[in-house]
C-alpha cells in the first residue's frame, strides 16, 4: 500500500508531497492517519467484521457437515455388503441440504461484506483525492519544477487506487484469514490431534518462505509505482 507520510516543512495533508522513490518515513504515524479515516466508518466496519466471521465459520463448518454425509454413506454401503441394512438416503439428503444452506448463507454474508467494504474504500479514496487536489493547488511552482506532471498524476490516481484496493480487499482478507486459521485448527484437532501437530510443524517453514517473498516483492512494487510515474510523465510530455 502506497500510503506516503512524507514530511517537508510546510507540507502536510493525508498523502503529502509525494516524490519519486519515497517511502513512508513513519509507518505507525501513517497507519494512525489511515485509522483516523476509518474511524468515521467504525459501525460499518463492525458489521463487516461480524459478517466476515459468520461467512468464514459457515465455510469451515461445511466440510465437517459433509464429512457426516460421507460417513453415513460409507456405513450404508458396508451394511448393504454385509446384508444388514441399506444406505439412508433421507439422512444424507438432509445433511446435504444443511450444507447447501450453510454455503448459500456464507456466500450471502461475503457478498454483503464486500459491498459494504467497497463503499467504505470508495468514500475514503474520494476524500483522499479531494484533499490531495486541495493540497496540489497550494503547492509552490518549485514543486512542479522538481516533479513531472506524470509523477504528480500518478500519486493522485495510481497511489489512491492502490489504497482503495487495499482497503476493499486486504482488510477483509485479514479478518477472514485469521478466523479461518483458528477455525481450521479447531476442526483439525477435533479430527486428529496427531496429524494437526505434524501440520503445525510445517507452518514455521512456510512463514519463513512467505516473509522472504514479501520483503522482496515490496521492493519491486515500489519500483513499479516509480516506473509508472515515469511512464505517465513521458506520455504527458509527448502527447499532452
Amino acid at each position: 500500500m502506497m500510503m506516503h507520510s512524507r514530511s517537508r516543512s510546510g507540507e502536510g495533508g493525508p498523502m503529502a508531497a509525494m516524490r519519486k522513490g519515497d517511502t513512508a518515513r513513519n509507518f505507525k504515524a501513517t497507519m494512525r492517519k489511515l485509522g483516523s479515516y476509518l474511524a468515521a466508518y467504525k459501525y460499518k466496519l463492525i458489521i463487516v467484521t461480524i459478517f466476515a466471521v459468520a461467512s468464514t465459520v459457515f465455510n469451515i463448518v461445511g466440510p465437517k457437515v459433509l464429512g457426516n454425509a460421507t460417513t453415513k454413506l460409507f456405513e450404508g454401503v458396508m451394511a448393504e455388503i454385509a446384508g444388514t441394512g441399506s444406505i439412508d438416503f433421507d439422512y444424507i439428503g438432509r445433511i446435504l441440504l444443511i450444507m447447501l444452506i450453510l454455503y448459500v448463507v456464507s456466500a450471502l454474508f461475503a457478498y454483503i461484506m464486500g459491498w459494504i467494504m467497497a463503499g467504505v474504500s470508495t468514500d475514503i479514496s474520494y476524500r483522499f483525492r479531494e484533499e490531495i487536489a486541495a493540497k496540489i493547488n497550494k503547492m509552490p511552482l518549485s514543486y512542479f519544477d522538481r516533479n513531472t506532471q506524470g509523477e504528480v498524476l500518478s500519486r493522485i490516481t495510481n497511489d489512491v487506487d492502490t489504497v482503495n484496493q487495499t482497503l476493499s480487499q486486504s482488510l477483509t482478507q485479514i479478518i477472514t484469514s485469521s478466523i479461518t486459521v483458528i477455525g481450521v485448527l479447531v476442526m483439525m484437532f477435533s479430527i486428529s490431534w496427531l496429524m494437526t501437530i505434524v501440520a503445525l510443524v510445517v507452518i514455521p517453514l512456510s512463514l519463513i518462505v512467505v516473509s522472504v517473498i514479501v520483503k522482496r516483492s515490496q521492493v519491486y512494487f515500489k519500483e513499479q509505482q516509480d516506473y509508472l510515474g515515469h511512464v505517465n510523465g513521458h506520455v504527458e510530455e509527448m502527447f499532452g
